[in-house]
C-alpha cells in the first residue's frame, strides 16, 4: 500500500480522531476535575439581616388621588399620586426580623366616590404572598399585618 493512498483509508481517519480527542482530554480532565478554590475565612461574621426584598402588589378598584404605604417605624415603602384602578407591582424593602409586619395603609378617593376596596399583597422573597383589604370611602386608614413561619421558630 503506497503512503498517499493510505491516508485515504477509513483506518487512518479514524486514528486521526482519536489522536485529536487524545490530545484534547488531558486539558478537559484539569478543567472538569479541578478543586474549588478555597475561601479564607471572612473578615466579619454574617449577621442576619432584619429586612428582606419584598414586591407590593396593589389593586385598587377605583382610582385614587393617594396611596400610602408605612412600616410600624415610620419607612414609607409606596408613595403613589393618581394612581390608575387595576393592579400594580412595586419593590419594597420590608422589615422582617421576627416573621410579623405590620404595615399602616392610607388610601384618598374622592369625597363622592361609592365604597371601594383597596387590596395589599406582601411577597416577600422565599416566603408565601400573603394579602390583606381595606374597604370604606373617602379617606381610608388602617393597619395591615401579615405573619409567616419563619425557620427558627
Amino acid at each position: 500500500m503506497s503512503g498517499p493512498r493510505w491516508l485515504k483509508s477509513p483506518l487512518a481517519g479514524t486514528a486521526c480522531v482519536l489522536a485529536g480527542l487524545a490530545l484534547l482530554a488531558i486539558p478537559l480532565r484539569k478543567l472538569t476535575s479541578a478543586e474549588p478554590p478555597r475561601v479564607g475565612p471572612s473578615a466579619r461574621p454574617a449577621v442576619p439581616s432584619t429586612e428582606i426584598p419584598a414586591v407590593l402588589r396593589l389593586r385598587l378598584l377605583t382610582p385614587a388621588q393617594r396611596v400610602v404605604v408605612t412600616s410600624a417605624d415610620g419607612t414609607v415603602l409606596l408613595d403613589l399620586r393618581d394612581p390608575m384602578a387595576g393592579v400594580s407591582e412595586h419593590d419594597a424593602v420590608i422589615p422582617f426580623a421576627t416573621g410579623r409586619l405590620e404595615l399602616d395603609l392610607q388610601a384618598d378617593f374622592p369625597i363622592e366616590s361609592a365604597a371601594t376596596a383597596v387590596f395589599l399583597t406582601v411577597m416577600p422573597d422565599g416566603y408565601e404572598d400573603q394579602t390583606r383589604h381595606v374597604i370604606g370611602n373617602g379617606r381610608m386608614a388602617a393597619p395591615l399585618r401579615y405573619e409567616w413561619h419563619t425557620p427558627h421558630e
